[in-house]
């Protein structure tokens, strides 16, 4: 039986509100919560919205914790650089500072010093990484090369990829430490938002307003959302320890599953992964 309209947005919801995994709800950790960070670390991606958040939360972090953007030249790189020079509308950034052939953290960089004053100081930028264990791996050399060490770091990601990301950053922890006696990474992760759809006119799903702008296309979030459930899935074709072996074992809710097989089964699915 195909879902609803209304069905196939509230799975489409229930994925995307697990995908963007979250320690602290929707009001943002607290100053508690910031004040033993090493580091606020941004992940490469498109999502403007995931910038500001980070230099927010730097703002409010004590000034002795970093600011760390990671991020070379990868498949979101372009839709990053376009996203951003819309939103000087918005007097986030002047058009002209971000230039094409910057790398991902080099353009949030220019990012939090123009539009958040936040010292080049307080800035660690991290440029090589393509992908999101490059992401976990090279982040961590950075801040070990600038403190000494990986201590407890808040990560911030594109919402769809933001448990996954989590998972990474804690196994590449995993395997830097071992054999290190008493080493222990704390990972906290805060979503800018959690992505939603809704019916539309024509009865598709669409993002809500406010999300569609800057953000992604229906058809680009949805593919994020179901490759996403398809790697963080422990068989021969995810990232888990029975395929490519890049994330520890997860144990999908039976209810996010029930609604990724819905959704996976769906014309709309097919569509949007071609």
């Amino acid at each position: 039986m195909t879902p609803s309209p209304e069905q196939l947005c509230r799975d489409i919801n229930r994925m995307s509100a697990y995908l963007a995994q979250d320690d602290f709800g929707a009001w943002g950790p607290g100053e508690d919560e910031l004040a033993g960070l090493d580091a606020v670390v941004l992940l490469g991606n498109q999502v403007v919205a995931t910038v500001t958040a980070a230099c927010r939360l730097a703002q409010r972090a004590p000034v002795a914790a970093r600011l760390l953007f990671s991020g070379g030249v990868g498949h979101s790189t372009g839709l990053l650089y376009e996203n951003l020079r819309r939103s000087h509308r918005s007097g986030l950034v002047e058009p002209e500072l971000i230039q094409e052939a910057m790398g991902e953290a080099e353009m949030c960089s220019v990012v939090a010093q123009g539009a958040y004053g936040i010292p080049p100081g307080r800035i660690l930028v991290e440029s090589q990484s393509t992908n999101s264990g490059e992401n976990a791996r090279f982040s961590q050399g950075t801040l070990r090369e600038a403190l000494g060490r990986v201590g407890p770091v808040l990560i911030l990601q594109d919402p769809t990829m933001l448990r996954r990301s989590v998972l990474t950053w804690v196994r590449e922890a995993e395997l830097a430490n071992a054999g290190i006696a008493g080493a222990e990474t704390r990972v906290l992760s805060h979503a800018a938002f959690v992505p939603r759809v809704e019916p539309g006119p024509n009865g598709l799903p669409r993002l809500v307003a406010g999300q569609d702008r800057g953000t992604w296309t229906p058809e680009r979030f949805l593919a994020l959302l179901l490759g996403e459930m398809g790697r963080l899935n422990d068989d021969e074709d995810g990232y888990g320890p029975r395929g490519r072996n890049y994330l520890p074992h997860v144990d999908i809710p039976e209810t996010v599953w029930e609604s990724y097989g819905r959704v996976s089964a769906s014309s709309l699915a097919r569509a949007a992964m071609r």
